[in-house]
């Protein structure tokens, strides 16, 4: 099967959609399938992929995410697609996602597409660049696909009239109808989680939903070792280690502040990844007079080292709320045998109480008391320890992309008339 990934979101750039990616190709690949990676050419110096099944597509800067760039539409974009693939598989619902759905309609094929990200809960975060985003979806969307325009409004004088709070909740609502139509246009749409499966259907999905989680490669944390992590650890020191993009949307602020409140001087907080945050809150942690003692930036870092340092952790926690769907970090972090602490009850999957705790609220104070707690109940951390490496087990990304294989396949036997049940369902 000739399958082709559609995404903005790729290599050189490290984050989760591009973990996810990496994890499932790979997967595919060893089953025998050939997996392309249509992506937008990295506008960094030096960068070459070396890699005949990667389509680069030329790109411009975006400014959501540290210029970061998106592919550039143009008209014949997806005229050079044509007649290469057997499905094609969106893994975002703007730019190159379009053209996925372009090329999956001229080939009268299967298009599939994943919902990664909640882009509604960026507004607030990054407004103008979202708010450009909407416009040019609102407009663009319809255009493509021959559709009525998809409007929030009536009339101007509406929009003169709205508050502040009315603006971001009508923005939100735009958002997803923008989300919904693109997903409607699919065969199927893959939620990694549940809670996102049914954020969807509510907010108008009315494709063929499955639950699919993101899988990962076990063998790489099974394998890794503390000794390769670049970072020293004290005898008695204890690491909270958080892997994350520094950014408004993680929270990290929460977890330097918290450390106001951990009077534990052996508890260090290892914050791994960049971001536009990240100069301001080492600012924070040197004012606070822990820069370099208890709390420590390890930077972006690749793959191998990131496994090293997990080694290296007694605890994972992600204090990000409402916004992350199925953050790959977690299947990280359980496959690295960590007790993870967040803060967001509609995360679940590799999430028990078994290996988890769940803080009583969002807040520094509230990551505290988790943390204490957890230190002072040695037994508690290695039960959980021990959990997350059975929990761990349901992720393996070699069984998970052969239920990919079977929703590819059920797609291309049938086309347009999946044999699902009217609700989403876990594949």
């Amino acid at each position: 099967m000739k399958i082709a990934f559609f995404t903005d979101d790729y290599l050189p750039y490290v984050h989760g959609v591009t973990t996810s990616i990496q994890n499932y190709r790979q997967a595919l690949e060893e089953l025998g399938h050939e997996v392309f990676i249509v992506a937008p050419k990295p506008r960094q110096k030096g960068w070459d992929d070396h890699d005949d099944h990667v389509i680069r597509i030329p790109s411009v800067n975006s400014y959501v995410f540290d210029k970061r760039p998106v592919s550039l539409l143009y008209p014949g974009i997806a005229r050079k697609l044509y007649g290469q693939f057997d499905i094609v598989h969106s893994q975002m619902q703007f730019y190159l996602g379009i053209v996925a759905g372009m090329v999956a309609k001229h080939d009268k094929i299967p298009h599939v597409t994943t919902v990664h990200t909640l882009w509604t809960e960026l507004l607030e975060d990054y407004p103008l660049a979202t708010t450009a985003g909407l416009i040019a979806a609102s407009i663009g969307l319809p255009f493509i696909y021959k559709m009525k325009p998809i409007l929030p409004f009536n009339s101007a004088r509406e929009i003169r009239e709205l508050s502040q709070l009315e603006a971001i909740d009508i923005k939100k609502k735009q958002g997803w109808r923008i989300m919904t139509t693109f997903v409607n246009q699919a065969d199927v749409c893959i939620a990694p989680s549940a809670h996102l499966a049914a954020a969807l259907k509510e907010n108008g999905a009315e494709t063929h939903l499955c639950v699919l989680p993101n899988g990962i490669s076990l063998e790489r944390y099974r394998t890794s070792k503390a000794s390769d992590s670049p970072l020293m650890k004290g005898v008695k020191d204890k690491f909270i280690v958080c892997v994350s993009r520094v950014s408004g949307e993680k929270r990290q602020h929460v977890l330097i502040d918290m450390m106001l409140h951990i009077k534990d001087q052996n508890v260090k907080l290892v914050l791994v990844g960049d971001g536009p945050e990240l100069e301001r809150l080492k600012a924070r942690a040197k004012e606070m007079g822990m820069l370099d003692t208890r709390i420590i930036f390890a930077g972006l870092q690749p793959p191998p080292v990131v496994a090293a340092i997990m080694k290296q952790a007694d605890i994972f926690t992600l204090p990000s709320f409402r916004f992350d769907n199925q953050p790959m970090v977690f299947l990280e972090a359980i496959a690295s045998g960590l007790p993870v602490v967040y803060c967001d009850d509609h995360l679940t999957e590799g999430l028990t109480p078994a290996n988890a705790l769940l803080t009583s609220g969002i807040e520094a104070q509230d990551f505290a008391s988790a943390f204490t707690g957890l230190f002072a109940d040695p037994k508690r951390l290695k039960a959980m320890s021990e959990a997350s490496l059975k929990v761990a087990k349901d992720f393996d990304r070699n069984a998970l992309a052969r239920r990919l294989v079977k929703i590819y396949q059920s797609a291309i036997d049938t086309y347009r008339e999946l044999e699902l049940e009217p609700d989403y369902k876990t594949v």
